[in-house]
């Protein structure tokens, strides 16, 4: 209800928010995300027709969500930031299509979307929800679903992105192309208007001193060409040195992502599925952006280093080992898989600004180059 302020902590037991039927026409979002104590969150049967984009970034402790039996048309496109939501209640809304980032959703083991103009195929997936079972499986194949459809869009963006490159590189080609005709044409030119002025002077009797004249000219040339040799030189070096520096990046981009996604396979297996699709996505997207020889030259280091790589994983097992067979390493082994937990989050969030920032790097590290 807009223009009557609720007071939040008197609606708050325990770890539970119970703001329904309140007559909410707009969610409070910075007043109940100062209450971190409140995990689960209940605004069913209120005047709901949006949650708005603050909802989902300043609300990520939530655990469980009941939105049932508003009027929301759909869910805001970050709606998948609430990493750690186990429990969605959509029953009875008009919301007709679900945002890809709720395929972000990993913890989510419930989900009732009873009673929503769906779209046929999202309906069929979801299913009746009926009982908790049911609901269970709605939640699991949802989110499977959304995961897959987000796969199948970035490899879509990432074709039309390839496509569009090609059609640039051909257009600079041509461009080139038109340069060196128009570069050639003028040099035509030039020594066309030279052979007029040689055969003039000759005429006029004055071969002999221009005959002096280009043999100055020759001598004037020689140290010029040797300077203009020494300076392309330099390019060349910068070039050279400036691969080296991206490659030792790409490389210790490479250990630093492994040596994460060992811990979390070890710390949470399911978690460690669903990164390990999104970094295909990514890897896949930075492959495109770079250079050929760039390319070839990491094949080339594959091959030379896969002995050490074998050697160093099989000695990070025998520890690995190790570490399970000792209490004392168990006990604080859980004690950071708490603390892992919630530095994911933090994790994720910046994983996919990096994300969005490699194609825009590669692209200007591939213009200073080429």
């Amino acid at each position: 209800m807009r223009g009557t302020k609720l007071n939040l902590r008197e609606r708050l037991e325990d770890t539970v928010l119970d703001l329904s039927m309140s007559q909410i026409e707009e969610v409070p979002v910075r007043e109940i995300s100062q209450i971190k104590k409140a995990t689960s969150l209940d605004l069913s049967n209120n005047q709901l027709k949006s949650l708005g984009k603050n909802f989902a970034p300043m609300l990520t402790h939530l655990i469980k969500l009941d939105l049932s039996n508003n009027h929301l048309a759909e869910l805001p496109d970050n709606f998948g930031e609430l990493v750690s939501l186990r429990h969605l209640d959509l029953y009875n809304n008009q919301i007709t299509h679900l945002p890809l980032s709720l395929g972000q959703l990993k913890m989510l083991r419930w989900l009732d979307l009873k009673n929503n103009p769906l779209l046929p195929k999202l309906a069929e997936i979801a299913g009746p929800c009926l009982d908790a079972q049911q609901c269970q499986q709605s939640a699991r194949k949802v989110v499977t679903f959304l995961q897959t459809m987000q796969v199948q869009v970035d490899e879509e963006r990432q074709r039309r992105l390839l496509q569009k490159r090609k059609q640039q590189e051909l257009a600079e080609q041509a461009q080139k192309k038109e340069q060196q005709k128009q570069q050639l044409q003028k040099k035509k030119k030039k020594a066309a208007k030279s052979n007029n002025s040689t055969q003039v002077k000759t005429e006029n009797g004055t071969t002999s001193v221009t005959g002096g004249n280009n043999v100055g000219d020759v001598k004037k040339a020689a140290p010029k060409y040797q300077n203009e040799t020494f300076t392309h030189s330099r390019p060349t070096r910068k070039v050279s040195s400036l691969l080296l520096r991206l490659l030792k990046s790409v490389l210790l981009g490479a250990f630093i992502t492994i040596l994460m996604l060992w811990m979390l396979y070890h710390l949470d297996e399911e978690r460690f599925h669903g990164a390990q699709a999104h970094a295909k996505i990514v890897w896949n997207t930075t492959l495109a952006a770079m250079p050929r020889q760039i390319v070839e030259m990491g094949q080339v280091f594959k091959k030379m280093t896969n002995s050490t790589i074998t050697f160093i994983w099989s000695k990070t097992e025998a520890a690995y080992t190790w570490i399970n067979t000792d209490p004392t390493v168990k006990e604080y082994f859980e004690v950071g898989r708490a603390l892992w937990n919630i530095l994911y989050a933090k994790l994720y969030d910046l994983c996919r600004t990096v994300n969005q920032q490699i194609p825009l790097y590669v692209e200007t590290v591939k213009k200073k180059i080429f």
